[in-house]
């Protein structure tokens, strides 16, 4: 492995955002419920972004499809009058 190996940006963020409430919430929930907590926000730190992208992304294929498939049934019925 090399010297300068370099975690991604978002394994940065994402493991202090997934500590914090972990410590924070032991004394108080107990370190299950803190830990599962802390687990659940450092996935939606390091995952959030990307599933956003994806979510967004296919919402304009599904609007361009049935765009593409209104104008064509549009098509098909203009030329059968």
């Amino acid at each position: 492995m090399s010297a300068s190996f370099t975690p991604p940006r978002l394994l940065i963020l994402a493991a202090p955002a997934g500590i914090y409430p972990t410590i924070t919430l032991s004394p108080e929930t107990g370190w299950t419920w803190s830990a599962a907590i802390g687990a659940v926000i450092f996935a939606l730190v390091l995952f959030g972004p990307n599933l956003i992208r994806s979510a967004a992304h296919a919402s304009r294929v599904r609007a361009a499809t049935k765009k593409a498939e209104a104008e064509a049934a549009a098509a098909k019925k203009g030329g059968k009058k």
